[in-house]
């Protein structure tokens, strides 16, 4: 990578100037493509960034893009992001067993695959890896009336041994949003757990009139609806949310993991603070513990939305898009773009707003800027344009290869933005 040192100063940078290499054009976009490991698995563009190169800050988010092959010979596809947190253990878990789960069910289930019966397949795959999860801790570590006698040797052995992976993944955490289709891309499923999004667009083939459907449900304490449950479900504790988080520590109100939320605080107390991996981690979940009254307070069931693709191309179209000023019949060009919320904070300081879901018509009119015949079909990014490459670099600043540079290269040991996945799909 070629560039010249300069200065820069930015809020999201803290106080002062700090230090950046410009990269000028056409060098940024290939070295943010290389930063962001850009992909095109099939028609599904993906990214995923993190540039801060300190392995306590390394990049916790995961993707999956799988196609699946029925018993009578229909291909199926998923892609599914997860947003990790507290460490990569659970999440690389995640990413490598949950899609094989969904595989495994639509096989079983199979012909009965109308959209309740897929609805309630996702739900229970999701729900189900989750206990197993549990069912894994608890196969290593005496009962709960046991915990407290044990000595801090017998804990460590617990910890020391085979066990110690198991422990960590039930107490890290992943958020989940899967999305699903049949041949022909007829039929849509999302299945949404945490705060990551995922938005279909609709545009006509006439104009430039287009339609956003969010997909994905918002799991976190800003929720109207996810803090009315938490304090229904959990009367006269006022720190049942602090700060807009779980019992002062986590952001999402539904994710896989998190049992420290889940499990009485003696699971805490003589088991997860003892596998703690860093000192800023063990005065969280130290802090959880003292509020932890009566768990659960994180969820594990996702919503599940279905949306039938067909109709909407035939032409049930609510705003019209299906047709034209004389009343005929248009085309209509469907995409998806899923993400993690990192693309939403660097949205909302490029676009000075606080509401999240303003970002989706801007990713939007990214997308659509992109020409059909520029569209990467194949496995690499080469001579092609990577749309989900595009609004990432949008996000980080567009045209403003000053500011994008510094994003990508400011020197500096904190993070400075959250990790940022974004997966698009013209359907």
């Amino acid at each position: 990578m070629r560039g010249s040192p300069r200065e820069i100063s930015l809020w999201r940078f803290g106080d002062g100037s700090w230090s950046y290499t410009l990269i000028p054009e056409p060098d940024i976009n290939t070295e943010l493509a290389r930063q962001s490991c850009a992909r095109a698995h099939g028609t599904t563009h993906c990214v995923s960034f993190q540039p801060n190169g300190l392995e306590e800050n390394w990049n916790q988010d995961r993707y999956v893009v799988h196609e699946y092959t029925l018993p009578n010979g229909s291909v199926w596809k998923l892609r599914a992001i997860f947003d990790g947190h507290m460490g990569h253990d659970t999440v690389n878990y995640v990413a490598e067993h949950l899609s094989t789960k969904v595989q495994d069910r639509l096989n079983n289930a199979f012909p009965k695959l109308d959209p309740d019966s897929v609805s309630s397949l996702l739900t229970e795959v999701i729900t189900t890896f989750d206990y197993s999860l549990l069912v894994d801790l608890l196969s290593g570590i005496p009962s709960e009336s046991q915990l407290s006698s044990l000595t801090e040797y017998e804990v460590q052995n617990i910890l020391g041994g085979d066990h110690r992976s198991k422990v960590l993944r039930s107490m890290q955490g992943t958020t989940v949003i899967i999305a699903l289709t049949n041949p022909d891309n007829e039929d849509l499923w999302v299945a949404s757990l945490g705060d990551s999004y995922a938005v279909l667009g609709i545009q006509s083939s006439y104009d430039d009139r287009r339609e956003l459907m969010f997909l994905s449900s918002y799991h976190n304490g800003l929720n109207p609806r996810e803090r009315e449950r938490l304090i229904r479900g959990h009367p006269n504790e006022p720190e049942v949310l602090s700060r807009n988080r779980v019992l002062g520590g986590l952001a999402v109100t539904r994710a896989l993991g998190d049992y420290p939320y889940k499990l009485p605080s003696i699971y805490t107390d003589r088991v997860f603070l003892h596998a703690s991996q860093s000192r800023n981690q063990r005065e969280l979940i130290d802090s959880v513990s003292n509020r932890n009254l009566t768990p659960p307070y994180i969820s594990n069931v996702p919503d599940v939305k279905y949306v039938d693709l067909k109709s909407k191309r035939l032409g049930n179209s609510p705003s019209g898009l299906n047709t034209d000023k004389k009343g005929n019949n248009i085309a209509l060009r469907m995409c998806l773009l899923m993400c993690t919320d990192g693309l939403v904070d660097l949205y909302e300081d490029e676009l000075e707003t606080k509401e999240p879901l303003d970002i989706f018509p801007r990713c939007m009119d990214v997308a659509c800027a992109v020409p059909t015949a520029r569209y990467c079909k194949t496995s690499t990014t080469d001579h092609c344009d990577n749309v989900a490459l595009s609004i990432l670099r949008d996000a980080l600043g567009g045209t403003d290869i000053e500011k994008v540079s510094a994003m990508m290269t400011v020197e500096m040991q904190e993070k400075w933005m959250d990790d940022t996945t974004i997966l698009f799909e013209f359907l």
